[in-house]
């Protein structure tokens, strides 16, 4: 499985292009370096303007009933940063791939990977693709430094130190690499063994790689980041099981995350397919939730399970790639065709950032739809929870709890729900619960 020394060739008359990268490669790093430190210097403390003056105009009720006026505030003004930082962050991304395809160097950064392995073409593809996740890992450094580290420190979210935080980034950042290398270099192969045909056989990897991600990733990925274990409390799990056995479905163990040890959030999620499949409670949420409310959120992960959201969630991913592949190829072809932006042809490992150029524009317009598929799911769970426990003023406590430990926009803009939100907003769900009705109690069979 070797490529093609023509593929990896650069357009004609370069220039030497390539003496770019030698050049912008060290600028970034000391960009990238230099911002980190100004951001260390910023206040680990949020002046008190921040969140002092609450938001005007008229809350919904259920916020006004369940929450201070300085509940409202904080969790106002530590999401409309968040907002403003994923703004930040998308357009970072948009601006770095823009600069790949529509200037000299996403070739430039091609033909320095060959001239340091000329007489290995596929080692020069793995090279370049090692040099572009580096590039953009440096990138985004000080932005994640920011967002991650020192805001959750201001909000007093945080309990990680700066090396514990640089460790998971340098985690993180291995394995992307671990994952990215691989996946671009089979790709390109494909672009180069099946050109004008390479959409099924890409669909059908992709499709694979999300099925073993999904399978694996709580035994695998889940570990590297955090210490996962059953639930200690002998109550807790003795509750979990009465749980899922009025709901009918097949549930040996909870597990408990080791959260406490980078977060003040409460959290809990459903995770994994088949023989790995497992609800997994953050710490924070079981120390500092009522055993109804935790219950509450254990039923609510279980209503995922009855309702096989992850299978849904896989073959609607599925579906998606398919479209996506699809309008990647036409955009590739209509480029190479037209020896467009450097590019040397069809198969150039150099074409790589316009090809998730195309990706990333297409996943910014399916957001919105992506999102409300998951505010679907999320609602069903919700109704799962309450006609599995019977307990709304439960459910009322846990969703308080969760949106204070959290710092919830208690009354969020509808443009951004409809935009960013995976959740419906807080006044929903609490108004949903106040209105239930406990139905005839029908336990049905697992499924997923």
């Amino acid at each position: 499985m070797t490529l093609c020394r023509t593929d990896l060739r650069p357009a004609a008359a370069p220039g030497d292009v390539e003496r770019m990268i030698t050049r912008w490669m060290p600028g970034w790093l000391v960009l990238a370096l230099a911002g980190v430190a100004v951001l260390a210097m910023v206040p680990f403390t949020p002046t008190p303007p921040a969140w002092a003056a609450s938001p005007t105009g008229h809350l919904p009720p259920e916020i006004a009933a369940h929450f201070t006026a300085d509940d409202v505030a904080r969790g106002h003004a530590y999401m409309q940063g968040r907002y403003w930082l994923f703004t930040a962050g998308t357009l970072l991304r948009l601006v770095a791939l823009a600069v790949l395809v529509f200037t000299p160097a996403s070739a430039a950064l091609r033909n320095f990977a060959v001239r340091l392995i000329p007489a290995h073409p596929a080692l020069a593809v793995a090279l370049y693709i090692a040099c572009l996740c580096l590039a953009f890992e440096l990138l985004t450094l000080p932005l994640g430094y920011y967002a991650g580290f020192v805001r959750e420190h201001a909000f007093g979210l945080s309990t990680q130190t700066g090396g514990a935080w640089l460790l998971d980034r340098l985690k993180g950042a291995a394995l992307s690499l671990a994952l990215a290398v691989p996946l671009g270099f089979l790709l390109a192969l494909l672009w180069r063994r099946y050109p004008g045909r390479w959409v099924l056989p890409a669909w059908a990897l992709g499709s694979l790689v999300v099925v073993l991600l999904v399978a694996l990733a709580p035994i695998l990925i889940d570990p590297l980041f955090h210490t996962i274990r059953p639930v200690r409390d002998a109550a807790l799990r003795e509750r979990v099981l009465a749980l899922a056995d009025r709901a009918g479905i097949p549930v040996e163990q909870v597990y408990e995350l080791d959260a406490s040890r980078r977060t003040r959030k409460g959290n809990a999620y459903f995770t994994g397919m088949g023989a790995t499949k497992r609800i997994v409670l953050y710490d924070t949420l079981v120390a500092n939730s009522d055993p109804d409310a935790v219950d509450l959120v254990i039923a609510h992960e279980m209503g995922h399970w009855q309702h096989a959201h992850i299978w849904q969630g896989i073959g609607l991913s599925l579906a998606g790639m398919a479209l996506v592949l699809w309008c990647g190829a036409r955009v590739l072809s209509w480029a190479a065709e037209r020896r467009a932006w450097h590019l040397a042809g069809p198969a150039d490992v150099a074409a790589l950032p316009l090809f998730l150029l195309v990706l990333f524009v297409l996943s910014l317009a399916g957001l919105p739809i992506q999102n409300a598929i998951s505010r679907h799911f999320e609602r069903q769970a919700d109704r799962a929870s309450l006609a599995l426990t019977a307990n709304p003023a439960a459910f009322i406590r846990a969703e308080v709890d969760l949106a204070r430990s959290n710092l919830a926009d208690l009354d969020p803009p509808r443009a951004l729900v409809w935009l960013l939100y995976t959740h419906p907003p807080v006044a929903e769900r609490i108004r949903m619960a106040e209105s239930f009705i406990s139905p005839r109690p029908r336990p049905g069979p697992g499924s997923g």
